[in-house]
């Protein structure tokens, strides 16, 4: 059989490849970080002058890792260097900004990094070096001695310590466990396919050399045991995140959850600083699990995609307000253009769509100063059968992306450059879990980019146009308007360009100028204009100004201001303008502004901003008055999911596991219960199905779990529940929620008083 043992040591060769592979992409993973952390303590060191701890202490731990890495080529002991140095550079950010922050959320991230070598071992080096490193600082300041800016505070508290240590060693220890278990279904699979490949080949043999049936049917009994094996493992490594996502969700719940509940108590501005700074750590840290949590689902071929109808415009306006803020304080113009020929509502999977455009969008204000971000839908094909190709075009101005990185784009865990990466963070798995996702939808990513010029992101899905209408628009309203002249002043040329294509799709007739003069010199020409439309944020002469000057030649002319969120200064002129409308602009709001302008209905100003966040308010429970039961068995989360509700009005009952769930459920009526799945003696998904099966009284049950992926959802539907909020819960979707479903039995309350 020296067919076998050349089959096995090809397998042996080829696991050898792929663990070498691993190891270079995690290489170049940690030299641009490596570089990152460098670069970030020569950024830190002008705040206390501490430019030699930034070039000895970070120079040092570099020349440190490369000479073992160059000395030793075939030695891992880089790698616990590697896990060292990690470490020291937390310590040194710590010292640097004399505590003014927390810095071990570096040495968090840097845990989830070392996972990519898929060795629990490299956990250690840094556990013991953060242990040490907390122990020996927090003792030094407790004692009195001075220069040593861990923290600002003048003594840290034995039970700030303990739970300081208690959260370090649970996410070290979770790193550590995952890496172990990837390397161990890593490996199982590759022994499944050592075994198939044998039985492959010995089938085949067996077959032109015997044609004996008994050995061909005990060969393919022994392929199929294999596969089914195989398969097995594959079910296993799923089981396995799924697992981790929980365990890793929960603490970080608590995390998350109760920074929130920090925010909405009366704070310092340094103490909102390190509230805000825990739940902006915590949401990257939580950013980057979401991420190998979605590129594992992806490679393994579990991800599946929904077929629902939903409106596309508002998709891509719901994207564009996430960013709307942040591009308006950038300066940069954030618009979209939806070809006149592409379907209002589209049939596809419209969460997915969103993560896509959510990625590049964000991407292309990442990397780009000045400019704008554009984002466009176009109909691409259209088939026989009912099925369309529409294709997205996500343009920036941004710094654009060298022609010889290009093939790096849609590597995983892959940068551009040290350029790139030591200012622009990321784990190098978003573009790729975009391509992979596009490809999903029956589709292709494509980028083209000109260094300093810009990017421009183009792919392609397949979709149906919907037969449901989902939202109805005020187009149809504009009748009898047709013809009227309307001034755009705009000194970006791609919103001119929209705004123009849209007001002639309304059969208006658009006159366009570049500035506040050429508006001026048009209107001194001839004064045919019925409204005027001006931007904010102009060169020379902003739409302030250009109003004033207007209103004293024109005093009769309405006028409509596009201003970007956070502009406060039309606020000092608002009496200019009859409406004010915010960037992105969205046409069914454009449209309604129009309409009441041209038909001379005056309003007060109209101003249309970002939702802003919604705080918990103990009126809550007044305004949707409900008896709420908690099903949770995790004390951190039950104190969080109590607080939360006792803010909002409520005095909830809490339940420990599902048995207690019932016997309180048969005993008093409940409105909402907001249940857990992972209960000890009884799940909350076999609660669910209980009540649902004997219970005369049905309260709306709602999951509240850190078993966030698809199917989980699907399983809780499935046994019952009527709603799902996932963990780290968010205080918007718990108020949120809660107030659906107070008017879902409102309305049913009415609807059975009036049958």
């Amino acid at each position: 059989m020296h067919w076998n043992e050349n089959l096995f040591a090809e397998t042996s060769s080829d696991t050898q490849v792929y663990v070498q592979e691993a190891n270079e992409r995690s290489d170049r993973l940690m030299n641009y970080f490596l570089l990152s952390f460098f670069i970030a303590g020569l950024l830190f060191a002008p705040f206390y002058d501490t430019w030699l701890i930034a070039i000895g202490a970070g120079g040092g731990c570099l020349l440190a890792y490369y000479f073992i890495k160059t000395v030793l080529p075939k030695s891992d002991l880089y790698q616990y260097v590697l896990s060292v140095v990690l470490g020291i550079f937390m310590a040194q950010y710590i010292f640097q900004m004399h505590g003014l922050f927390e810095m071990y959320f570096f040495a968090f991230i840097s845990s989830a990094l070392l996972i990519t070598y898929q060795n629990w071992k490299l956990q250690i080096p840094l556990l013991v070096f953060v242990l040490i490193h907390y122990a020996g600082i927090v003792y030094l300041q407790n004692s009195g001695v001075k220069g040593i800016y861990f923290t600002q505070l003048n003594t840290v508290e034995l039970q700030t310590f303990v739970i300081h240590i208690i959260l370090a060693a649970v996410i070290f220890f979770t790193c550590g466990l995952w890496a172990y278990q990837l390397k161990k279904y890593s490996k199982i699979q590759l022994e499944q396919m050592l075994k198939m490949r044998i039985l492959e080949r010995d089938a085949q043999n067996h077959k032109h050399r015997i044609l004996n049936e008994a050995v061909l049917k005990e060969a393919f009994q022994k392929a199929e045991k294999a596969r089914h094996e195989a398969d097995e493992a594959n079910k296993a490594k799923s089981v396995f995140l799924a697992t981790m996502s929980h365990e890793i969700r929960t603490p970080m719940n608590g995390v998350i959850g109760m920074a929130s509940l920090l925010s909405e108590t009366e704070l310092t501005a340094e103490q909102q600083e390190y509230a805000k700074t825990i739940s902006n750590c915590g949401e990257v840290l939580l950013g980057v699990i979401n991420n190998i949590l979605d590129f594992s689902k992806i490679e393994s071929g579990n991800m599946e995609l929904e077929e629902r109808d939903f409106d596309l415009r508002h998709c891509i306006e719901e994207v564009l307000d996430v960013f709307a803020e942040k591009a308006g304080k950038a300066g940069l113009d954030l618009v979209y253009e939806i070809d006149h020929d592409v379907p209002a509502q589209i049939i596809g999977d419209g969460l997915r769509l969103r993560q896509v455009l959510v990625n590049l969008v964000s991407n292309a204000i990442k990397f780009t100063l000045h400019g704008e971000i554009f984002v466009g839908v176009h109909l691409s094909k259209k088939h026989t059968n009912g099925k369309i190709e529409l294709q997205f075009d996500v343009r920036d101005t941004g710094i654009g992306i060298p022609a010889n990185k290009m093939e790096r784009l849609f590597k995983a865990f892959s940068q551009i450059d040290s350029s790139t990466t030591r200012k622009f963070g990321g784990t190098g798995l978003g573009l790729i879990i975009c391509e992979k996702l596009t490809g999903l939808m029956g589709g292709h990513m494509e980028v083209k980019s000109i260094e300093n010029v810009g990017t421009t992101f183009t792919f392609m899905i397949q979709s149906a146009a919907s037969s449901q209408s989902l939202r109805t628009y005020v187009t149809n309203y504009i009748t009898g308007m047709e013809g009227k002249q309307v001034l755009v002043v705009d000194d970006n040329l791609t919103n001119r360009s929209i705004l123009k294509n849209q007001l002639e799709l309304w059969k208006l007739v658009p006159t366009l100028a570049s500035s506040g003069e050429d508006a001026l010199k048009i209107m001194e020409q001839s004064m045919r204009f019925d409204l005027l439309l001006t931007d904010m944020q102009m060169p020379y002469m902003d739409g302030c100004e250009l109003a004033q000057q207007v209103q004293q030649l024109y005093p009769r002319l309405p006028i409509i201001l596009l201003s970007s969120v956070g502009d406060e200064r039309n606020k000092k002129y608002s009496s200019l303008f009859k409406s004010i409308l915010t960037k992105p602009i969205k046409q069914d709001m454009l449209c309604k502004l129009i309409i009441n302008e041209l038909r001379g209905k005056l309003k007060p100003a109209i101003i249309e901003v970002v939702p802003v966040k919604q705080k918990l308010s103990i009126d809550f429970a007044k305004e949707c008055p409900m008896n709420i039961l908690v099903a949770e068995d995790n004390l951190v989360n039950q104190k969080l999911t109590l607080k939360i509700l006792s803010k909002l009005g409520f005095k909830a009952t809490l339940a420990i596991n599902g048995i207690q769930t019932i016997e309180m459920a048969s005993q008093q009526e409940f409105d909402v219960i907001l249940m857990d799945v992972q209960m000890p003696e009884m799940d909350g998904l076999e609660a669910t199905r209980i009540i649902r099966e004997d219970m005369e009284m049905q309260p709306a049950i709602i999951a509240m779990t850190a078993n966030a992926m698809k199917e989980d959802k699907d399983e809780c539907l499935r046994a019952g529940m009527d709603d799902f909020l996932s963990k780290p819960v968010n205080l918007d979707d718990v108020v949120n929620m809660l107030a659906k479903w107070y008017n879902i039995a409102k309305e049913k309350a009415i609807n059975k008083e009036r049958a």
